[in-house]
């Protein structure tokens, strides 16, 4: 099965004037907002570092093995790394503007990428494995908006520039709920200019948003792409979405550099039944659960990590099932229902780290 790593091999000396820019160099540029860029790329407007530049000193600074061990998705930033440094493709791409925060409301990461035939991407880091970003991703089904978006749309009106004349905008997880609500609610001088916005394997929104004027203007330059085993991207109206073959199981496929591709489009594949069901049961219950319900949903799902003192979403890899379940008994005040559901959520995410 070919992932993007094949592609850079088969197309990384290829110039965008001898291929043209396409959905697989725009999940690449969608993934490359997770790197550990800190005190590498600038984190000013108007500063950049080129690429190569950049790969150079993350390689120079972390050692590869170490590196490994750290999270569930920057361990292939590594190898990213090593391939984009000598990629005639990417030569002379300029980063810009990093901005990489994590706290007690949330995740927030983005990047301004510019590439030297006169494309500007801006995009947003998604959940990476802390658990304060997963429940930020699931706090979107009663809070609108969460503070990511905000920033998210702030971000977007500050670093596009007159001169940038195509803008695509995108992200993986969260990242691609995110390029949805800068494009959405950003400024309309800087919209004219997005050519394509890219969520991959990212949340959708409530149902009042989905139907909304601006959603609806959006959907015409969107790009919806998930799984076929996804989790994340089940999460509220995603109504309109290509399903992609991955390499990995359950959970996991969720990281994007597991996808296939031929050349530059990703392999369709169709929705696994479980995902068809988590996706119904899911829609089911929040159309039933009110404002309050669905808060009660979140905290009570966020609660049971709180309890094993769980931060990171590796440290399931060290949970048995059992131990979980007899968590969710000791929890009380719930429908049987609701209590049904959070343990499928808790099953898919368990098995698929071990």
């Amino acid at each position: 099965m070919k992932n993007l790593f094949d592609y850079l091999t088969y197309y990384g000396n290829l110039s965008f004037d001898e291929y043209a820019f396409n959905e697989v160099d725009s999940l690449i540029l969608s993934l490359l907002s997770y790197v550990k860029f800190n005190q590498i790329v600038p984190n000013g407007k108007n500063d950049f570092i080129y690429l190569e530049e950049a790969c150079f000193k993350f390689l120079k600074k972390y050692n590869e093995k170490d590196f490994k061990k750290e999270d569930w998705l920057f361990p292939n930033s590594y190898k990213l790394m090593q391939m984009l440094q000598y990629s005639k493709r990417f030569y002379h791409t300029k980063l810009y503007y990093l901005v990489s925060s994590v706290d007690s409301n949330g995740q927030f990461g983005a990047l301004t990428i510019r590439l030297s035939n006169h494309i500007t991407y801006i995009s947003f880091e998604g959940t990476d494995s802390n658990v304060v970003g997963w429940k930020e991703d699931f706090q979107i089904i009663y809070q609108f908006p969460i503070s990511s978006q905000k920033l998210a749309q702030e971000y977007f009106n500050q670093t596009i520039r007159l001169f940038d004349r195509q803008i695509y905008v995108g992200g993986h997880s969260k990242g691609g709920n995110l390029a949805m609500y800068a494009y959405m609610y950003g400024n309309e001088k800087w919209k004219r200019k997005v050519k394509q916005v890219y969520n991959f394997d990212g949340p959708g929104f409530l149902d009042d948003v989905v139907h909304s004027k601006v959603y609806e203007e959006m959907s015409k330059k969107l790009t919806v792409v998930v799984p076929k085993e996804s989790v994340i991207g089940m999460i509220l109206g995603n109504e309109h979405f290509r399903v992609v073959n991955s390499s990995a199981h359950a959970v996991l496929q969720h990281d994007g550099y597991t996808w296939e591709c031929f050349g530059g489009r990703l392999v369709t594949s169709t929705l696994s039944k479980k995902s068809e069901k988590l996706k119904n049961n899911l829609q089911e219950y929040l159309q039933a659960m009110t404002e309050e319900e669905k808060k009660s949903f979140v905290e009570t799902f966020f609660a049971i990590f709180e309890k094993t003192k769980i931060t990171n979403i590796m440290q399931l890899k060290e949970l048995k099932i059992s131990t979980l379940l007899n968590l969710m008994k000791e929890i009380k005040n719930i429908p049987s229902s609701t209590k049904r559901n959070l343990i499928a959520l808790l099953r898919m995410l368990v098995t698929g780290m071990n």
